[in-house]
């Protein structure tokens, strides 16, 4: 029963899938095939032909100009050949005060799907051809058809290079949108795997060296390994079920948006201890009426603070303060560890602190004295509904 209904849910997304795609893909040829009646009304039903027969002939080619540009889409080198030599006989012909405009849609079309040179060579080399196919077919009105084959070349050649930078925009936009997607990736999993794996390392670290653990002291330090390694594993198959699905709804990270910022706090704090940081936890402020991507913020930096503290710091207690006033939340870390007299290193755990709190527009610190390091954050809330004390 649940396989079918599955399936039945499955083909019904996918129809509505393709419904929803439809009409966007009947846009792009009905809006050519405007734009081509558009042009061929302005600017060839208005040029008179010297005979009856050369109305057929004239509108025969701007029918023959419109297909091709209809076409671009799918074969743009074929739009660009029927548009071209449509648009040019019908110059050569004196049928039409077209300057290549439909061309032009074509070469920019053409241009976007496999240009990669900027400047159009064997453009200009073209219309050099038509001008002096043009010169020599008639010697009056060279000057004027000098005049309409330069606005020509002026138009194919901004197709081509609009269409060239269109391209490039898109692969440099697609190159960002994949590097951006690989450092968020590399966040979460930091994020799911480090804090739990470090609390475990230091769990089990006390239960192998400490002789004086009793019995039910080493089976309490085990059903707390056991459970950090099952909340990791249920963490990170949230990620991957996200990742698979290609969810981009969830703000930055993997906390629930209706997750309460104090419960999350309380959890990180409980697991300090249980790895034996001595670990005291401050709030100001109505800490849960964050938004979302905030709450998401500040609980990830919390977090990767106590885990560098419990496992580069050696420290033996730790503080940690989160104060939301009416327009930033401010966020300190302070531990009584051994610092670092030669400043700090950032690893993957502080850049991805720092590339968080820069995505919510907030500014991170991290200090390290004689005694222990200090991590410190300011988190900007625009409009946000903070106030009152928790």
């Amino acid at each position: 029963m649940e396989t079918a209904l599955g399936m039945t849910r499955r083909t019904h997304g996918a129809a509505s899938g393709r419904a929803a795609r439809q009409p966007r893909a009947w846009r792009a040829p009905v809006l050519r095939f405007a734009f081509g009646v558009a042009v061929v009304a302005g600017l060839w039903i208005t040029v008179a032909p010297t005979d009856g027969e050369g109305r057929w002939v004239q509108l025969a080619l701007a029918a023959l100009a419109v297909a091709g540009l209809v076409a671009s889409g799918r074969w743009p080198v074929l739009a660009v050949a029927v548009t071209g030599t449509a648009t040019g006989v019908a110059v050569l012909l004196g049928l039409t005060a077209d300057p290549f405009a439909l061309t032009g849609f074509t070469v920019f079309a053409l241009a976007e799907q496999r240009g990669s040179r900027r400047f159009p060579w064997w453009m200009v080399a073209g219309v050099a051809v038509l001008l002096i196919s043009s010169a020599g077919l008639s010697a009056e009105g060279v000057e004027e058809r000098f005049r309409g084959l330069l606005l020509s070349a002026v138009v194919l050649s901004a197709s081509w290079v609009l269409g060239v930078r269109t391209r490039q925009a898109r692969v440099e936009a697609a190159a960002r949108s994949r590097a951006e997607e690989r450092f968020r990736l590399a966040r979460d999993v930091h994020d799911v795997l480090s804090h739990s794996l470090g609390t475990i390392g230091v769990r089990a670290g006390v239960a192998a060296h400490v002789t004086s653990l009793d019995e039910a002291d080493l089976r309490v330090a085990l059903r707390d390994i056991e459970q950090g390694a099952r909340e990791s594993l249920a963490e990170l198959k949230t990620l991957l079920h996200r990742e698979r699905a290609g969810s981009s709804d969830a703000p930055e990270g993997l906390t629930p948006p209706s997750a309460q910022l104090t419960t999350l706090l309380a959890d990180t704090v409980e697991h300090a201890e249980r790895a034996g940081l001595r670990t005291r936890l401050d709030l100001f402020g109505a800490i849960d009426e964050l938004p979302a991507p905030v709450r998401v913020t500040v609980h990830r930096v919390t977090q990767e603070a106590v885990t560098n503290a419990l496992r580069h710091a050696t420290a033996s207690s730790l503080v940690i303060s989160v104060r939301a006033s009416s327009d930033c939340v401010g966020i300190e870390v302070r531990d009584d560890g051994r610092g670092a007299a030669t400043g700090v290193r950032e690893g993957h755990g502080l850049t991805g602190m720092r590339e968080r709190v820069a995505l919510v527009g907030g500014v991170l610190d991290v200090t390290a004295g004689a005694l222990g390091f200090t991590v410190t954050a300011s988190l900007p809330l625009i409009g946000a509904p903070v106030g009152g004390a928790s």
